[in-house]
């Protein structure tokens, strides 16, 4: 793996303006500064054309999002339907789902939520006992549908009053370590990465 696709799916509003989305993708480019990679910031626009030639190219797309009610931003919700097109992505197939026209790529999602922790995986909670990757079922669908293979999630919860920015961003690390860099290294927070988190607010 060395071709690395990093997409930055936020949209902001009043109370989610994108300042720890925006570090964290600051975060992931550092990390992986070994790999080739290509960026997309969903509300700088992008061609789509171009963005269909990032995805053939990439061996993996990280996908970098708050959750809003339940789901990816609007804006990039936009950018899954525009972009991922038939004959580019899929294809028709005799057997639903099948007919994903990227295979043997991987994508990996680092999600954001004003959720506590605690709601997941706790049948008396809200959610029922449903885990980070149910609540993300119909994107993971989306994602596997066009040929590509799921690598563990990363996730940040209380994303509004997280304090801890420099814990996460070395759990981030630690987490691409394992999967993209298959690295056994506890942590690559370097200084570069400690301006980053001096710099980061927490909110989505």
């Amino acid at each position: 793996m060395k071709k690395i696709l990093l997409i930055n799916g936020h949209e902001p509003f009043k109370k989610a303006q994108g300042k720890l989305n925006q570090n964290f993708f600051k975060h992931m480019e550092v990390v992986l500064k070994n790999f080739e990679i290509e960026k997309t910031v969903v509300t700088e626009g992008y061609c789509v054309e171009k963005e269909i030639e990032k995805f053939k190219w990439m061996d993996a797309v990280i996908v970098q999002t708050p959750i809003y009610w339940f789901s990816v931003p609007g804006l990039f919700k936009t950018y899954i339907d525009t972009v991922f097109l038939e004959g580019a992505f899929f294809e028709k197939a005799k057997k639903f789902g099948h007919g994903g026209l990227l295979t043997g790529k991987q994508y990996l999602f680092s999600t954001t939520w004003g959720a506590n922790e605690a709601v997941f995986n706790r049948k008396s909670s809200f959610l029922e006992g449903k885990s980070v990757d149910d609540v993300l079922f119909p994107l993971h669908k989306t994602f596997q549908y066009c040929g590509m293979d799921a690598l563990p999630s990363f996730s940040v919860f209380n994303a509004m009053r997280n304090q801890h920015i420099q814990n996460t961003l070395e759990d981030l690390s630690i987490h691409l370590n394992h999967h993209i860099n298959q690295s056994k290294e506890k942590s690559t927070f370097t200084k570069e990465l400690a301006q980053i988190a001096k710099g980061m607010l927490p909110y989505h």
